[in-house]
């Protein structure tokens, strides 16, 4: 997963994004997921609060923020909701 904050008044783009990552990274190092934040939670030494977005997951109902899927069928990160989150526990979505 990755954390992202977008500059104000822009909005993300999934096919153009999946493009941009598919050009820069090979297919192991791709975000699975994506969280847009208003902004990154940091510690006193200026660092990444990784450990509690890990601990947060990509729960649709724990996480107060909007989060993407990569889908490599639409070649484009689509939004992750309670729908999707159903097939991954049920085994019908493999991340």
């Amino acid at each position: 997963m990755a954390a992202l904050v977008l500059r104000p008044g822009c909005q993300l783009d999934g096919p153009a994004l999946y493009q941009h990552v598919e050009q820069l990274l090979p297919p192991y190092a791709r975000p699975r997921f994506l969280r847009l934040q208003e902004r990154l939670a940091m510690t006193e030494t200026f660092k990444q609060q990784k450990v509690r977005l890990a601990q947060e997951g990509f729960d649709p109902a724990r996480v107060p923020d909007p989060l993407f899927l990569l889908d490599e069928a639409t070649k484009a990160y689509v939004p992750f909701g309670p729908a999707l989150w159903e097939g991954v526990l049920d085994g019908r979505l493999r991340v």
